[in-house]
Protein backbone atom coordinates (compact mmCIF):
# COMPACT_ATOMS: atom_id res chain seq x y z
CA UNK A 1 0.00 0.00 0.00
CA UNK A 2 1.49 3.50 -0.88
CA UNK A 3 1.65 5.92 1.39
CA UNK A 4 0.58 8.95 -1.17
CA UNK A 5 -2.53 7.09 -2.17
CA UNK A 6 -6.80 8.32 -2.93
CA UNK A 7 -6.89 9.25 1.00
CA UNK A 8 -3.80 11.15 1.78
CA UNK A 9 -5.73 14.69 0.93
CA UNK A 10 -8.02 13.45 3.45
CA UNK A 11 -5.24 12.63 6.15
CA UNK A 12 -3.73 15.76 5.49
CA UNK A 13 -6.81 17.62 6.42
CA UNK A 14 -7.86 15.50 9.43
CA UNK A 15 -4.17 15.98 10.85
CA UNK A 16 -4.38 19.84 10.12
CA UNK A 17 -7.73 20.36 12.34
CA UNK A 18 -5.95 18.05 15.19
CA UNK A 19 -5.71 20.89 17.87
CA UNK A 20 -1.94 20.15 18.28
CA UNK A 21 -1.36 20.88 14.85
CA UNK A 22 -3.64 23.79 13.97
CA UNK A 23 -2.01 25.22 17.51
CA UNK A 24 1.46 24.65 17.61
CA UNK A 25 3.23 22.18 14.75
CA UNK A 26 1.63 23.83 11.43
CA UNK A 27 2.50 27.87 12.74
CA UNK A 28 5.85 26.46 14.08
CA UNK A 29 6.94 24.54 10.32
CA UNK A 30 5.51 27.63 8.62
CA UNK A 31 7.78 30.20 10.60
CA UNK A 32 10.22 27.92 9.93
CA UNK A 33 9.91 27.97 6.06
CA UNK A 34 9.53 31.54 5.82
CA UNK A 35 12.74 32.56 7.72
CA UNK A 36 14.19 30.07 5.56
CA UNK A 37 13.48 31.37 2.07
CA UNK A 38 13.93 34.86 3.86
CA UNK A 39 17.87 33.74 4.86
CA UNK A 40 18.45 32.31 1.65
CA UNK A 41 21.49 30.69 3.16
CA UNK A 42 19.89 27.98 5.25
CA UNK A 43 23.50 28.19 7.13
CA UNK A 44 23.37 32.16 8.28
CA UNK A 45 23.55 31.78 11.84
CA UNK A 46 20.36 34.06 12.36
CA UNK A 47 18.54 30.70 10.91
CA UNK A 48 20.16 28.72 13.64
CA UNK A 49 17.58 30.69 16.09
CA UNK A 50 14.36 29.51 13.93
CA UNK A 51 15.77 26.21 13.75
CA UNK A 52 16.18 26.01 17.94
CA UNK A 53 12.11 27.46 17.90
CA UNK A 54 11.17 25.32 15.91
CA UNK A 55 12.42 22.57 17.63
CA UNK A 56 10.61 23.94 20.76
CA UNK A 57 7.57 23.90 19.54
CA UNK A 58 7.86 20.49 18.01
CA UNK A 59 7.71 19.08 21.36
CA UNK A 60 11.75 18.74 21.34
CA UNK A 61 12.56 21.22 24.32
CA UNK A 62 13.10 18.75 26.52
CA UNK A 63 15.97 17.03 24.67
CA UNK A 64 17.45 20.22 24.04
CA UNK A 65 19.86 19.90 27.46
CA UNK A 66 22.46 23.04 28.25
CA UNK A 67 24.71 24.11 25.55
CA UNK A 68 22.27 22.97 22.95
CA UNK A 69 22.72 26.02 20.84
CA UNK A 70 26.66 26.01 20.94
CA UNK A 71 26.35 22.79 19.73
CA UNK A 72 23.50 23.25 17.32
CA UNK A 73 26.00 26.20 15.69
CA UNK A 74 29.30 23.90 16.02
CA UNK A 75 27.12 20.95 13.90
CA UNK A 76 26.24 23.29 11.44
CA UNK A 77 29.18 24.96 10.67
CA UNK A 78 30.63 21.27 10.28
CA UNK A 79 27.52 20.68 7.61
CA UNK A 80 28.42 23.79 6.00
CA UNK A 81 32.05 22.91 5.34
CA UNK A 82 31.30 19.48 3.48
CA UNK A 83 31.27 20.16 -0.21
CA UNK A 84 28.73 17.71 -1.31
CA UNK A 85 25.84 19.73 0.29
CA UNK A 86 26.50 22.40 -2.10
CA UNK A 87 23.53 21.20 -4.47
CA UNK A 88 21.50 20.12 -2.65
CA UNK A 89 19.73 23.35 -2.20
CA UNK A 90 18.06 22.88 -5.75
CA UNK A 91 17.56 19.05 -4.75
CA UNK A 92 13.93 16.98 -4.50
CA UNK A 93 13.50 14.11 -2.64
CA UNK A 94 11.50 12.91 -5.78
CA UNK A 95 14.60 13.48 -8.32
CA UNK A 96 17.64 13.01 -6.33
CA UNK A 97 20.08 10.33 -7.06
CA UNK A 98 19.82 8.47 -3.30
CA UNK A 99 22.80 5.97 -4.62
CA UNK A 100 25.21 8.78 -5.61
CA UNK A 101 24.38 10.94 -2.62
CA UNK A 102 24.18 7.91 0.22
CA UNK A 103 27.43 8.50 1.44
CA UNK A 104 27.01 12.07 1.91
CA UNK A 105 23.73 12.16 3.07
CA UNK A 106 25.17 9.83 6.20
CA UNK A 107 27.72 12.16 6.53
CA UNK A 108 25.73 15.07 7.03
CA UNK A 109 22.87 13.10 9.41
CA UNK A 110 26.06 11.88 11.32
CA UNK A 111 27.11 15.49 11.91
CA UNK A 112 23.75 15.80 13.61
CA UNK A 113 22.81 12.56 14.93
CA UNK A 114 25.66 11.20 16.68
CA UNK A 115 26.49 11.47 20.38
CA UNK A 116 28.35 14.42 21.52
CA UNK A 117 26.66 16.37 18.34
CA UNK A 118 23.61 18.21 19.67
CA UNK A 119 23.51 16.02 23.31
CA UNK A 120 26.40 15.21 25.10
CA UNK A 121 25.39 12.03 25.90
CA UNK A 122 22.82 10.67 23.34
CA UNK A 123 21.68 10.67 19.96
CA UNK A 124 19.41 12.92 18.63
CA UNK A 125 18.00 11.06 15.61
CA UNK A 126 14.08 13.07 15.41
CA UNK A 127 15.95 16.33 15.97
CA UNK A 128 18.64 15.30 13.07
CA UNK A 129 16.27 14.95 10.44
CA UNK A 130 13.61 17.52 11.83
CA UNK A 131 16.80 20.29 10.87
CA UNK A 132 18.16 18.12 7.76
CA UNK A 133 13.94 19.01 6.75
CA UNK A 134 14.48 22.76 7.55
CA UNK A 135 17.65 23.28 6.28
CA UNK A 136 16.79 21.44 2.62
CA UNK A 137 12.76 20.46 3.03
CA UNK A 138 12.49 19.67 -0.70
CA UNK A 139 15.07 16.62 0.18
CA UNK A 140 14.45 15.40 3.42
CA UNK A 141 11.77 14.37 5.68
CA UNK A 142 11.21 14.26 8.95
CA UNK A 143 11.30 11.18 11.02
CA UNK A 144 9.69 10.57 14.02
CA UNK A 145 7.68 7.80 16.11
CA UNK A 146 4.82 8.10 14.16
CA UNK A 147 6.34 8.24 10.80
CA UNK A 148 8.27 4.99 11.52
CA UNK A 149 5.67 3.70 12.59
CA UNK A 150 3.51 4.40 9.53
CA UNK A 151 7.41 2.99 7.10
CA UNK A 152 7.29 0.15 9.28
CA UNK A 153 3.33 -0.69 9.10
CA UNK A 154 3.22 -0.43 5.42
CA UNK A 155 6.64 -0.81 4.31
CA UNK A 156 8.20 -3.53 6.23
CA UNK A 157 11.14 -1.16 7.62
CA UNK A 158 12.72 -2.38 10.83
CA UNK A 159 11.32 0.03 13.74
CA UNK A 160 9.82 -1.13 16.65
CA UNK A 161 6.54 -0.59 18.21
CA UNK A 162 8.05 1.94 20.79
CA UNK A 163 8.80 5.91 21.52
CA UNK A 164 12.14 4.52 20.90
CA UNK A 165 11.92 2.46 17.30
CA UNK A 166 15.59 2.80 16.77
CA UNK A 167 16.46 4.92 14.53
CA UNK A 168 19.84 4.67 12.70
CA UNK A 169 21.08 6.40 9.38
CA UNK A 170 20.45 3.13 7.50
CA UNK A 171 16.84 3.20 8.12
CA UNK A 172 16.50 7.31 8.01
CA UNK A 173 17.99 6.13 3.95
CA UNK A 174 15.57 3.47 3.41
CA UNK A 175 12.53 5.81 4.23
CA UNK A 176 13.91 8.28 2.15
CA UNK A 177 14.16 5.24 -0.71
CA UNK A 178 10.92 4.38 -0.44
CA UNK A 179 9.24 7.81 -0.01
CA UNK A 180 10.59 8.51 -3.42
CA UNK A 181 9.52 5.37 -5.01
CA UNK A 182 6.01 6.33 -3.68
CA UNK A 183 6.15 10.02 -4.76
CA UNK A 184 7.50 8.89 -8.26
CA UNK A 185 4.72 5.61 -8.33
Amino acid sequence: MPLLNGRAKELIAEYNRTPRCKERYNPAANAVYQARRECGDPFEPRFEHQIITGLKKFDMGRTMVEGFSMRLHCSLQAIRRKPQIDGWQDCRLSSVDLSAQGSQIVSVYECLASVGTLDPKKQSHVAATKILHWLFPDLFLMLDSKVAGTFRNLFGVRFSKSTRPGYTVEKYLQCLRLAQEDIRS
